[in-house]
């Protein structure tokens, strides 16, 4: 039997990962340079808010949404500085990776010397 996913907020690592995206995703949403701009992407204040507090497929769906707004081509990294997209994308990739790595414990059966 497979185990359960633990709750966000019990995750520190989890946790720590998805507010520091949270974070940088209103740090760009600041500096885009112009108001349309702002309007263009404003939906990304509701996945910041994901980020900061959702768990499970909400919080994945998020981080993925998010990633595809940074580019390529049009997206968000071609309107701020490029170490802040980069450092955008780093935070959405560990919280990927986190909820990949956790994913794939959960599904590893229980062997009867784990129980």
């Amino acid at each position: 039997m497979a185990e359960a996913e633990i709750p966000r907020h019990a995750d520190e690592q989890l946790d720590q990962a998805g507010l520091q995206a949270a974070l940088l995703v209103e740090q760009v949403m600041r500096a885009l340079p112009t108001e349309p701009l702002r309007v263009r992407f404003a939906s990304l204040a509701r996945h910041a808010a994901q980020l900061r507090d959702a768990s499970g497929d909400t919080l994945r769906k998020s981080a993925v949404a998010t990633r595809a707004a940074l580019g390529p081509g049009d997206g968000l990294a071609d309107y701020v500085e490029p170490r802040l997209a980069a450092a955008l994308r780093e935070a959405l990739d560990e919280v990927l990776r986190i909820l990949n790595r956790r994913a794939a414990h959960r599904m590893r059966p229980v062997r009867r010397a784990d129980a």
